[in-house]
């Protein structure tokens, strides 16, 4: 995606670290100034108030894990990196921003805004990626980031917001990734994401969703849903109607996540990985969930939640090494003696039968799986790639024999047939040479 470069710079918070130092007169009191001063670093300063006498042609700010409670008017109007993580800031004066025309990364995260109006961004037109997560945030007003029309990664993610306001986008035409995890919303309206037109990543991770939210249809380019850590129950053919151009899916970690029934996954033709894993209530995935035959998937995850069996049309993908299947409850019996064809049991146990339980999947034989005799066999014969190689080798063999026999007899008949016609009908006559001398 386009916003990679500015995803990475912030996977983590406040990822910011000193790259070497400067040191000259002119370098702010405890802070650590490089590059010929266009980078100052004042982490883990103890600072409570912004430092002042910042140097000229300053590109890149680092203030964070401090105790600084507000920022003057900036004028550094060279800044394109301005890091404020970890502080107790709880107010952007108006204005505060207006003079930094080439500023394209804010991390604003752990402080203590508890609203955002209007303008408060005002003056930040080449602004790219923002986060304001981890702060108190109740109230985001309406447009709230009309000043950033050039935002592609926003992140609000645990702030007590309680819902998605549709008009928070507007004018933001390019933006690409939203995260709002954990700010406590159950509901989305239909129209949420109408004016994010590019909006391609979104995670809703720890809310309240008991159901896929039907507002996700408003985000088209929709390709990446974070869904983790959110109460649903079970998914069915409904569930995804309004995402059906989705490429990636996460549902792990659900406490309450029991089943996946049929037609959950139908018609995502775009679909190519889909994790759900970590939710010890999941014990039923239907044989139906996913269109096998239309599917473009190349990874499926369900590690570690409560399955004991799995329908054996998974095991399209798990001999292509497309299927984790590792830390559930594995029954070893005829239904999930598939499962031993995978490129890789490594790590699967069997919880049971009794006499099975706490061994290895790949130590069990299939003779030990209580399959009829002709299942066994099949089994045991699918379970050795070199039968498959042999019986490759046979049919090769059958079918040159088939060949040169044709061939033989064809031959064999085309000589006979040229014998007859070259010495054709041979006639005998007797001749009594007593009854001619009388």
């Amino acid at each position: 995606m386009k916003f990679t470069f500015l995803v990475l710079l912030a996977a983590v918070a406040c990822p910011w670290a000193a790259e070497g130092s400067d040191q000259e007169s002119d370098c702010p009191a405890r802070c650590v100034c490089e590059h010929n001063h266009t980078r100052v670093s004042c982490t883990h300063a103890q600072l409570t108030v912004f430092p002042n006498s910042l140097p000229g042609h300053l590109h890149f700010l680092n203030i964070s894990f401090n105790d600084v409670k507000s920022i003057p008017l900036l004028h550094e109007q060279k800044l394109t990196t301005l890091v404020l993580c970890h502080n107790a800031i709880d107010v952007i004066l108006r204005g505060t921003f207006n003079r930094l025309n080439d500023l394209h990364t804010l991390d604003f995260s752990h402080n203590r805004l508890s609203s955002l109006d209007a303008d408060d961004l005002d003056g930040l037109e080449s602004l790219q990626f923002l986060s304001l997560e981890g702060n108190s945030l109740r109230n985001l007003a309406p447009y709230a980031f009309h000043r950033t029309p050039n935002l592609k990664v926003l992140r609000l993610s645990n702030n007590p917001l309680k819902f998605i306001d549709a008009t928070w986008f507007r004018n933001l035409d390019v933006l690409e990734s939203l995260e709002v995890r954990s700010i406590d919303a159950h509901s989305i309206t239909d129209d949420a994401f109408s004016l994010a037109t590019r909006l391609e990543s979104i995670d809703l991770s720890d809310n309240d969703f008991v159901d896929i939210p039907r507002g996700l249809g408003s985000a088209r380019n929709l390709k990446i849903l974070r869904m983790d850590q959110n109460p649903l129950v079970k998914l069915d053919s409904s569930s995804m109607s309004g995402v059906r151009r989705l490429r990636e899916l996460f549902l792990s970690q659900m406490p309450q996540l029991e089943a996946i029934e049929d037609g959950s996954f139908w018609y995502m033709k775009a679909l190519r990985v889909v994790e759900i894993s970590g939710n010890p209530l999941l014990k039923v995935v239907s044989a139906s969930a996913f269109q096998w035959s239309t599917s473009p998937i190349l990874r499926v995850v369900l590690a570690n939640n409560s399955l004991s069996t799995l329908p054996e049309g998974f095991a399209e993908w798990c001999g292509k090494g497309k299927l984790d299947l590792g830390g559930n409850p594995w029954s070893c019996n005829c239904e999930t003696s598939w499962i031993k064809r995978c490129r890789s049991t490594e790590g699967l146990m069997c919880s049971s039968p009794p006499r099975l339980a706490g061994r290895s999947l790949d130590e069990v034989d299939v003779s030990e799986m209580t399959c009829p005799l002709s299942r066994t066999l099949l089994l045991q014969f699918q379970d050795s790639a070199n039968n498959k190689i042999v019986l490759a080798g046979v049919g090769a063999c059958a079918l040159v024999v088939s060949l040169v026999a044709g061939m033989y007899l064809w031959r064999e008949r085309n000589t006979f047939r040229t014998k007859g016609d070259r010495y054709g009908t041979v006639y005998y006559v007797h001749v009594n040479h007593k009854s001619d001398a009388a």
